[in-house]
Parts: C-alpha cells; structure tokens; sequence
C-alpha cells in the first residue's frame, strides 16, 4: 500500500481529493482538523506534524502539497495602489509554507518509492494567460512560487523525483461546490498517479523531464 501525505486538508477539493484516495486503495495522512473517513489527521505544527508521522510511518510515497491561498482584500490594481500587508501574506501562504513544509517532510519523501511531489497553481495566474486586471498579490507569489518548482525539479529530477502541478479550476466562490470539487478531484487524482507519456518509444522525448501544468479538463497551461 502505498503512502500519500496531503498538507493542507480544509477546502471541499482537499477532502474530496483525500477521499479519492482512499477509495482507490492508499493510505492517506494529512495535516488539518477536518476529519475525513480512514485518513489519518496529524497536527498543524510542523515540527509536531514530523514527530507523529514518524512514529507511524518512516515514508512517504506520494506528497500533496494543496497549499493555494486567495484573499478577498487581493482586489487593488495599479491605479488604487498595491496592498504590500496583503502581498506579503499571500507570498508567505503560497511560496514560504510550501518550502518550509517540503523540507520538514522531504525525509519521508527519501525513504518512499514513489518520490512523486503535487503542488496546486491558477492559469490565471500565468503570465502568458491572465485576463484579469487586479489580484497582484496571488498573481505575484505564484510567480515566486513556479520559480521554487523550477529550482526543485532541477535539483531533484536526477535523483528520480517527479513534479505534479495541477489546476482545479476553482474560485473562491464556487470551492464549496460538491459536483465542481469531486469532478477536480478526480482529475487530481488521475494526473498525480498517472506517468506522462514517452513520446514514439524515445527516451529522450520523455514528457516526466518537462515542468507543467495541466487543469482538471486536461488542458496544458503556460507558466
């Protein structure tokens, strides 16, 4: 059985997600107090977080990192002026806990087979594909936060890792839409498990060696 670690269990995609694998057969841990069936919680502390899934486990197969955080005071454009608090706290939720959480739990990751990592991101907030004219503060840290991923694959693709980011395509406004959230999932769940495709039998055109990122509709998206 192989082990899944999510990071970031409270929005109605997370736990659909979670459940997904669970009826698929793993073994699923996550940090958060939303309580899903036969997924093991385990605190929000990040050191306490690292303490009790040693004690459970000394691996982890699949690492879901759902960290993907919007802020309703994100609405100023260049003519009202930019909210730097606002910024700040949306670079720290979307680029500064993801880094902090891989490098608490990239030990597991070690001893696992699978050395699969998942991250979530927005068309809209690529540079090449957004149409919207204020949001800076997400826009701006997932550009940082693609930079880490770059940076990550180029470090940990020679030792076998592989990288997963995934667009769920949903707002603030519709995240609590049951049938919107499990058809997301899904797809989530077929994109993480699933190996990319090797093109005409070449190794060299092997598509596991480029980062990308796909939607739940399984439209490939520009960064």
């Amino acid at each position: 059985m192989k082990n899944i670690l999510i990071t970031d269990l409270k929005k109605e995609f997370d736990k659909k997600l979670a459940g997904v694998f669970v009826r698929e057969g793993y073994k699923v841990y996550a940090i958060g107090n939303d309580q899903v069936d036969k997924v093991t919680l385990i605190p929000l502390d990040l050191k306490d977080a690292a303490a009790k899934l040693k004690k459970i486990t000394d691996r982890i197969d699949i690492y879901i990192d759902l960290s993907d955080e919007q802020s309703i005071d994100d609405n100023f454009n260049i003519r009202s002026g930019l909210n730097d608090q606002v910024m700040r706290n949306l670079y720290d939720a979307n680029v500064i806990k993801p880094m902090s959480m891989l490098e608490t739990f990239f030990p597991f990751l070690e001893a696992g087979e699978g050395k699969r990592l998942c991250y979530l991101t927005s068309a809209q907030a690529s540079i090449n594909e957004t149409n919207d004219t204020d949001g800076y503060g997400y826009k701006m840290a997932k550009a940082g936060f693609h930079n880490f991923l770059q940076i990550t694959r180029n470090v940990l693709a020679p030792k076998g890792y592989s990288i997963r980011v995934f667009d769920p395509c949903l707002c603030v406004s519709d995240d609590n839409s049951n049938n919107k959230s499990e058809m997301a999932a899904e797809a989530a769940f077929n994109y993480f498990t699933r190996k990319r495709g090797v093109e005409r039998g070449d190794t060299m055109r092997d598509d596991e060696n480029n980062l990308v990122f796909r939607d739940m509709y399984g439209r490939q998206h520009s960064w």
